[in-house]
This record gives C-alpha cells, sequence and structure tokens, in this order.
C-alpha cells in the first residue's frame, strides 16, 4: 500500500471549535423557521453551505463519526438543489419540503435566470456523490436551456470536459478541446481570466482528466497512480495562498471523490493509499 497522501488541514481543535459553532448556527436557523407559522420560509441557502462546510471539517475530526459527515454531505446536497428550484423556477410556484415532520410551501421566485458554470458543476459531483441520479435530469435539462454561463473560456473547456469524461454530454472533439485548453494556458490571453485560472485548469481540470482517462481505459493501476497524482495537484491548488487554504471547500476534493466513486462504481476501482481529501467511505459502505 502508497504512503498516506497527508493533507493541508490542521489546528483540529480550532477546526472542531468551527465545526460545533456551524452546527449551532444551522441548528438555530432552522429552529427559527420551525417558529414561523406560515411556513413559506426556510434557510435553504445557509443549510446547505453550513452543510457542505460542516461535511468538509467533520470528514478530518476524529470525533465526529462517519455516519454523521455522510448525512452532513447528503443534507448538503439536498439543500442545494432545493435552494436552486426556489432561485430558477418561475415565480409564483411551490416548492414543498418536510423538515422534522413539519410541512414547509416555500414559494419560488425566479430571480435566478442562468447558474455559473462552477456552482453548477457543484450541484452536479454532489449529486453523483450522493447517488440523486434523478437530480441529474433537472440538473442537465438547465445546462441544455441555455441556463449554465461561463465567466471565461477556461472554465468553458473545464465544464465540457468534466460532462465528457462522466458521460453525462459527448464532446464533439475532446483531443480538440484538450488541446484548446492547453493552449489556451500557455498563452498570454489565459491571464486575463484571473490570476489563477491557468493554474487551476492544470491541477484540477487535467488532474481530473488524467483519472478519467485510466478510469475509461479500466486500467486500475494507472489509475491509482493518477489518483494520487491528481490529490497531489489538488493540494498544490489549495496551498497556493495562505487565505485560500484555510476555506473548508479545499478540505475535501469533491471532483476526485466523484470520479473515485465512478471508478467504483463501473469497474470496482479501489485505491492503495490514504488521502484525507477523499472520503470514499461515503460511497464504500
Amino acid at each position: 500500500m502508497k504512503k498516506p497522501l497527508k493533507s493541508h488541514v490542521g489546528n483540529l481543535e480550532g477546526k472542531l471549535r468551527v465545526y460545533n459553532a456551524t452546527l449551532d448556527s444551522f441548528l438555530e436557523v432552522n429552529r427559527y423557521s420551525l417558529e414561523n407559522e406560515d411556513r413559506n420560509c426556510f434557510g435553504f441557502e445557509t443549510g446547505y453551505e453550513d452543510q457542505i462546510k460542516l461535511f468538509a471539517i467533520g470528514n478530518h475530526l476524529p470525533s465526529v463519526a462517519k455516519q454523521e459527515v455522510s448525512d452532513h454531505l447528503f443534507s448538503a446536497q439536498q439543500y442545494l438543489m432545493l435552494w436552486q428550484r426556489v432561485l430558477v423556477q418561475p415565480a409564483g410556484e411551490i416548492v414543498p419540503f418536510t423538515y422534522q415532520g413539519v410541512d414547509f410551501a416555500i414559494p419560488t421566485s425566479g430571480k435566478m435566470q442562468s447558474i455559473p458554470s462552477p456552482e453548477w458543476l457543484e450541484m452536479i459531483y454532489l449529486t453523483i456523490v450522493t447517488g440523486r441520479y434523478r437530480d441529474l435530469n433537472l440538473l442537465m435539462g438547465l445546462l441544455n436551456s441555455g441556463q449554465v454561463f461561463y465567466r471565461a473560456e477556461l472554465q468553458s473547456l473545464h465544464c465540457e470536459i468534466v460532462l465528457h469524461m462522466l458521460g453525462l454530454k459527448d464532446s464533439e472533439d475532446i483531443s480538440a478541446a484538450i488541446n484548446q485548453l492547453t493552449t489556451l494556458i500557455e498563452s498570454k490571453e489565459s491571464s486575463s481570466q484571473g490570476q489563477w485560472a491557468p493554474f487551476h485548469a492544470i491541477t484540477i481540470t487535467l488532474g481530473f482528466f488524467d483519472v478519467m482517462k485510466t478510469v475509461h481505459q479500466q486500467d486500475q493501476a494507472a489509475y491509482r497512480k493518477a489518483m494520487y497524482r491528481a490529490l497531489e495537484m489538488h493540494k498544490e491548488w489549495w496551498t497556493h495562498d495562505n487565505d485560500f487554504s484555510e476555506r473548508a471547500q479545499g478540505y475535501v476534493a469533491l471532483p476526485l471523490l466523484t470520479a473515485a466513486k465512478y471508478a467504483y462504481e463501473k469497474h470496482g476501482f479501489t485505491l492503495d493509499f490514504e488521502c484525507g481529501y477523499l472520503p470514499t467511505y461515503i460511497y464504500l459502505y
């Protein structure tokens, strides 16, 4: 078995305090919703943000049970999809929701006509990892109706590559997309898309592609090597700046966790190393 890949997550006592404070805040917001007799509002946005944070931090805390970490992830996916429905569906519709045996009827606002591709891909990853595949139809419907937008060409290529490798939407020419991505990385034009955009394309987009390529080649040995390297690059991306490294979003490699579940379900692939960025127990148990 390979040497475990150490994550950048430290100061676990401090992380535990953040975890407990976040959990208290989550419960307080939901308590307020339960006290609202109209039952027409619920904190889906804050619920998602709290639950995904609890998942990312809790995964690294020995005192938090794996089942509890898994529950946070499943709740985060549920809240994210409900929040999206409230924002995207036409105003005047109702989103039903039950919490602790209490039925809510949340009116939709329709104020969000389109979703940035990074946020949309987050929904894709969470939906696949949690196995709630029915939600994929809704998410792909948003894409096909032009409700997903890209702030830059690198984002568009990233999305095209991810969807193709997950079998959700075929690229017309995946090799051309990869070549276009690498050309853009090497060009001066990429710097206009953000200071760190080229580095993200190298560490995250190409890391994910390399992993998924070995999965489609049905080569478990190559898959394990590619995943190890991709997780190293994940660490490089999330530690390139001190402030950036404190973001809980980087405590779990969600795209690579999605790839790992895909590899396991399609071919039974497992890994020969451990890494805190990759809580495979989410789908193994």
